[in-house]
């Protein structure tokens, strides 16, 4: 009995051991290594860069103690740290790199408990260099990205490419070179063309986008490809400027605002037009009433396309605005791509405004409504005058009646400017049938505002 068990907690303890294996990875998938890999072949001057991963398959932990490269033309990119410990099931991704400067290259790849050998083979080519712009070679390597920026559209972006050959002895013959993509286009010399021992020769790659967004394309030569990328941009939109159309410049009014353009525009964008309001009374209480008719709010946005002088809001080429019941300065700035132009109507203080008026007869008295505007926000006294069927003043003469706090208190809750509506009604002593008509006098801080003869009705 004691030797079954010690046989069976010997066969336990043999199902633990960890066991390290070489994969190599493909996307989403991984193939194991028989004990070679041959990375294929390479043009002289490029490199592959091929993924592998060691895998853990046991289930204890085990130990990396050993990861190396022997022998000439492969390297590892990103070699994980060495010590470390690789837990059951677990793995390490790595990449190695083919590089051949000979025509047949070999390494052994050795981890702990695991080898395999690398070979590849070179295929004598033309080294190709890029100039990005900065007046610097550097080597380009097969499905390499050669990014244009972004460019804006119609103008044209130049990269060169260098092909050399570094051969003391053989030369090499190019028979393909070609640009794919609508906004690239390859300069070259007629094809085909022999690159002597030592020799280079100049290409010059063009980007010119006809469309705004990413553009993509390849560059072929013999064998080796290359990805193009590029973006076309907007031309900047031209310099705006403002112009009011307005008859008078008061409150109470509408105008006309139209963007023009300080040239032709060779752009299609959008921009905005903003108002605010800089009132010239302190503490002034919001104004609704100062908005673009078209969106019933104090912004609107606009158009532009190639060929355009002015802005289009929607069908129109202006935006008609109200100025409100506010004195003060009324700021309309356009944000058009990086510009932003301000332009100022002033409004100025004005005595109140009386849009309408009504005085009415009753058997109780005397009832007047007047609808009207202050843009000051500063009414102050009101005068009362009545006047009999004759046309003469009725005593005791001018009423006035200080309405100041009144009219404090109603515009400081009001978020419509300057608008009020006025209900006053005086009893009268006897007969108001005797009271023919009456004129109302208001005064702010601008001056007094005078009624004509209002009749009362019955």
């Amino acid at each position: 009995m004691i030797r079954r068990l010690l046989l069976l907690a010997s066969l336990g303890a043999c199902t633990l051991t960890a066991q390290l294996s070489l994969f190599v990875v493909e996307g989403n998938s991984e193939g194991l290594v028989p004990g070679q890999y041959g990375f294929g072949t390479v043009s002289m001057g490029d490199v592959r860069d091929i993924a592998f991963r060691l895998r853990n398959t046991g289930a204890a932990a085990t130990p990396l103690t050993v990861l190396s490269l022997a022998g000439t033309d492969f390297t590892f990119v990103n070699p994980p740290a060495v010590p470390q410990t690789v837990t059951a099931r677990a793995a390490i991704d790595f990449t190695v790199r083919y590089a051949p400067t000979q025509p047949s290259s070999s390494a052994n790849f050795s981890a702990d408990g695991v080898s395999a050998i690398f070979s590849g083979r070179a295929l004598s080519a033309a080294t190709i260099s890029l100039d990005d712009g900065s007046g610097t070679l550097r080597p380009l390597m097969a499905d390499a990205v050669i990014d244009f920026g972004s460019t804006v559209r119609g103008s044209t972006v130049t990269r060169r490419i260098v092909l050399a050959n570094p051969s003391t002895s053989e030369k090499f013959s190019i028979h393909n070179a070609v640009a794919l993509g609508a906004a690239f286009h390859l300069k070259r010399d007629p094809l085909p063309f022999v690159l002597a021992p030592g020799a280079s020769a100049n290409m010059e790659l063009d980007f010119t986008p006809k469309s705004n967004g990413p553009q993509n394309g390849t560059f072929e030569i013999e064998q080796r490809s290359f990805h193009l990328t590029g973006t076309g941009a907007d031309p900047a939109a031209p310099i705006p400027s403002i112009s009011l159309d307005i008859p008078k410049p008061l409150s109470s009014q509408q105008g006309k605002l139209t963007v023009h353009l300080g040239s032709v525009s060779q752009a299609t964008t959008t921009g905005e037009v903003d108002i605010d309001i800089q009132s010239s009374t302190a503490n002034a209480s919001a104004d609704r009433g100062i908005l673009f008719l078209a969106t019933g709010s104090r912004t609107v946005t606009f158009n532009l396309a190639q060929g355009d002088t002015v802005a289009h809001f929607g069908a129109e080429d202006s935006a008609d605005f109200q100025t409100g019941t506010t004195a003060g300065d009324i700021v309309f700035t356009v944000k058009l791509g990086d510009w932003t132009v301000k332009s100022t109507l002033t409004i100025a203080p004005a005595v109140v405004g009386i849009d309408s008026s009504k005085a009415q007869r009753t058997s109780a008295g005397l009832d007047l409504r007047i609808s009207g505007f202050d843009n000051t926000r500063t009414v102050s006294k009101i005068t009362f005058t009545f006047f009999d069927p004759g046309g003469k003043a009725l005593s005791p003469g001018a009423i006035t009646v200080d309405s100041s706090a009144a009219f404090q208190q109603f515009f400081s809750s009001s978020d419509l400017g300057g608008l009020f509506a006025l209900h006053a009604f005086i009893p009268v002593m006897g007969n108001p049938a005797q009271v023919d008509s009456m004129e109302v006098k208001i005064v702010n801080s601008a001056g007094a505002a005078q009624t004509g003869r209002l009749r009362f009705t019955p």
